[in-house]
């Protein structure tokens, strides 16, 4: 009776281990699996590139319609030079768009988010077209994976291993004649982890434009198992699947430790964001505000994930001018 009893609880300890860690490494593959097209974006260029071509796709009315009715072609930028260059320490081919358009003037590299994603999406059109407006200068990039960049994996890598490319953009913009205390960064979404571990391994980036950033890895970790339905106990099973299934230590994805206290930084975020929860931006501004980090804040009103350039573009624009220009220089 007691053997019986045994293989009974045995088998049963068996069966929820194995289906516990068979649940964390659904969910870890299909968080972290690239799909390395702009999805309906893809052959958008800076002179073609709508919002219209996916509002569809967003579930709520009131982001389906900002996108519907956004003036893209307003932004359209008709000059642009298309540029490869290597990954610092990596002999990977990093693809990019130079919108060189003033001399002696600074320049920001802009970050793009998880996939679908690359340089062909609005987002990144949109901010170059920002910048432009102001004089300051653009690249946005293909991280690795991505776009017309090399293919090594099919997994993104939380920006643990992508900010090696942001530096390379950064190399390639000192060799071709910018200063290194001329050129910002600016991290759209997941593309802000990519920003904040490049700047924190070059000092001489003065300036960090962060949009709808994530904070600390707990955090996204729990929010991205919610989003699946599943409670958060499956977390360490999530971790030791990723770990897995890319090569890196997702556990150390926490940007916000990795603020520094001789860099500057512009944190936005929409109020109603659901995909990066707002207590992401709150905890940002108490660690910013606890350690002596130079940050300013801005929650944008009845904004969703990544929606504030569009609903107030012409603010963005000012906010974006008076951040890289008073760190940058004119």
């Amino acid at each position: 009776m007691k053997k019986k009893l045994f293989i009974i609880f045995f088998s049963l300890f068996v069966i929820s281990t194995l289906s516990y860690f068979s649940i964390g490494f659904y969910l870890a593959n299909t968080i972290l699996r690239i799909n390395p097209t702009c999805g309906l974006h893809e052959g958008s260029l800076p002179n073609t590139w709508s919002t219209k071509k996916d509002h569809h796709e967003y579930s709520i009315l009131s982001r389906s319609n900002l996108r519907k009715n956004f003036p893209s072609e307003k932004y359209h930028l008709n000059n642009w030079q298309e540029v490869f260059f290597s990954s610092r320490e990596e002999n990977l081919k990093i693809s990019g768009w130079l919108f060189n358009y003033f001399p002696d003037r600074p320049i920001v590299i802009i970050i793009h988010g998880i996939f679908p994603n690359g340089k062909c999406k609005p987002e990144s059109n949109l901010i170059a077209s920002l910048l432009i407006k102001n004089k300051i200068n653009a690249l946005t990039i293909d991280l690795r994976n991505y776009g017309q960049s090399t293919k090594i994996s099919n997994y993104e890598n939380l920006g643990l291993s992508e900010y090696k490319d942001v530096l390379g953009a950064f190399d390639f913009l000192n060799t071709i004649g910018f200063n290194k205390n001329q050129i910002g960064l600016h991290g759209i979404s997941l593309g802000g982890t990519s920003a904040i571990f490049a700047a924190k391994k070059e000092p001489s980036i003065k300036a960090i434009w962060l949009d709808s950033t994530l904070a600390e890895f707990k955090l996204i970790l729990k929010d991205e198992i919610a989003r699946y339905g599943m409670p958060h106990d499956f977390g360490p099973a999530v971790s030791l699947a990723g770990k897995i299934l890319t090569g890196i230590d997702p556990t150390k994805l926490s940007p916000a430790f990795e603020l520094t206290e001789t860099q500057n930084y512009y944190f936005t975020h929409g109020d109603k964001d659901l995909r990066i929860l707002t207590h992401h931006f709150y905890f940002i501004r108490d660690f910013a505000s606890s350690n002596n980090i130079k940050a300013d804040f801005w929650l944008a009103e009845n904004a969703y994930h990544v929606d504030a350039m569009y609903k107030y573009p012409e603010e963005y624009s000012k906010k974006m001018k008076d951040f890289f220009e008073a760190h940058l220089g004119k």
